[in-house]
């Protein structure tokens, strides 16, 4: 007989649920035997189950439960009957012998399991693996007919095309697609949480505008609702695609984001100490787009923070005028400042190798929009609050028709 290639000691025999008496026998040919109350698979590593069932009222004993046992396991019992035989192998028996089998043969059946055990393991580890990379490629062409509004055929054809191109293999391509969507994704949230500390101060400015009609008080009040709305929401998504991860900085986020929803229901609004609660807010989402950035890196992807940033400027720059406005000895120094940041920033981004049908419209979008907001900031005082809210809500559209082309682009996308 050839010498069996399994070593006993790197799989400990659990027995239950007590020893049979081949024990003594399989320790001397090398096997740990250790007796547990229940078959279960260890938390130390691998393990072979032994059941001991000497007669049929042990059998029938053991058939009462339908729990699999997790772990390969030899049964030492009666012979099992039909009905028996099934229920046992739906629980992970995968070896069976008469109770007096002698330890050579139980030493065998015990290295014949665990090797069929390994076999099962692998051919279910490999079938995983192929159904996971069809998941990976059913999502990445949904999120590419989303994005660019083609059909099924047209997204898998982008995908192989990209993985001929790249000489990479199709799941490969599709895990990065799927990754890139949904790091675009979260930048597009954490800075719209820049841009909503800024604009929701705006807006509550705005509601105390003592000119304001009471038709744009109710409007400015609904957007202010639908503000807050977006920032719990943007919450909520960012905790789905981090996944635990970066747990601290958008735990600093949320906290931050709880002060200042505080501050906008107390009964009588301050706007000082939104403000205030509306800068930590900024702070907090700066340092998770400042993460996530670093994550992206030199691909495309990382423009959106650039991008976003726009946002965040345009409201900061009206939420400034604003106050400027209706909070008397606001210090409106950071207005001209906040000009030029905008100007630099936006000259950056039309600086960037970004190409695509639906760029060039955004942009023009944009440009237009920021004249509507220049000139709301020039006019005489009486007409420029609602010069400057309506051009900076103008420009946000802009801005946010311009996220969204960038989000949708192949350069993006592919990466």
């Amino acid at each position: 007989m050839s010498e069996t290639v399994f070593s006993p000691s790197l799989s400990p025999v659990l027995c239950s649920p007590e020893p049979p008496s081949q024990s003594a026998a399989l320790q001397a040919l090398g096997w740990t035997v250790r007796t547990v109350s229940e078959l279960a698979a260890p938390a130390d590593g691998q393990a072979l189950g032994l059941l001991w069932c000497p007669d049929r009222t042990a059998l029938a004993q053991l058939l009462h439960s339908e729990r699999a046992f997790g772990l390969p396991v030899v049964l030492l019992s009666p012979p099992p009957e039909g009905d028996e035989r099934r229920a046992l192998l739906a629980r992970g028996v995968l070896q069976w012998l008469p109770p007096d089998a002698d330890a050579a043969q139980l030493d065998q059946a015990l290295g014949w399991a665990h090797d069929l055990a390994a076999q099962l393991q692998a051919r279910d580890s490999a079938a995983q693996a192929k159904l996971d990379e069809r998941k990976w490629t059913e999502r990445a062409k949904g999120l590419l007919m989303q994005a660019r509004g083609i059909d099924e055929a047209a997204a898998f054809a982008l995908l192989r095309n990209t993985a001929m191109q790249t000489q990479s293999k199709l799941p490969e391509v599709a895990r990065g697609v799927v990754h890139t969507s949904e790091l675009a994704e979260a930048l597009e949230r954490a800075g719209a949480q820049r841009m909503l500390s800024q604009r929701i101060v705006k807006l509550q400015a705005l509601r105390q505008w003592p000119r304001l009609a009471p038709p744009e008080k109710r409007e400015a009040q609904a957007l202010l609702d639908v503000s807050a709305e977006r920032v719990a929401a943007n919450l909520a998504r960012l905790a789905e695609l981090l996944r635990s991860d970066l747990a601290e900085e958008l735990g600093a986020v949320s906290t931050a984001w709880a002060q200042l929803d505080a501050a906008l229901a107390a009964r009588q609004p301050d706007l000082a100490r939104s403000d205030r609660a509306a800068q930590k807010l900024l702070e907090t989402s700066e340092t998770l787009v400042a993460r996530l950035s670093e994550r992206a890196g030199q691909r495309p992807v990382g423009l959106l923070a650039q991008v976003t940033r726009l946002r965040l400027l345009s409201q900061r720059l009206a939420k400034e005028g604003l106050l400027a406005q209706v909070t008397p000895g606001h210090d409106a120094s950071g207005l001209a400042a906040g000009l030029d940041e905008f100007i630099r920033a936006y000259d950056e981004v039309r600086a960037a190798p970004l190409a695509g049908p639906a760029l060039q419209p955004a942009f023009a979008a944009v440009d237009e929009a920021w004249l509507v907001l220049l000139r709301g900031l020039r006019v005489e005082q009486g007409d420029a609050v609602q010069r400057m809210h309506q051009g900076s809500e103008r420009l946000l559209q802009a801005l946010e028709a311009l996220t969204r082309a960038l989000q949708g682009s192949l350069q993006l996308i592919l990466g």
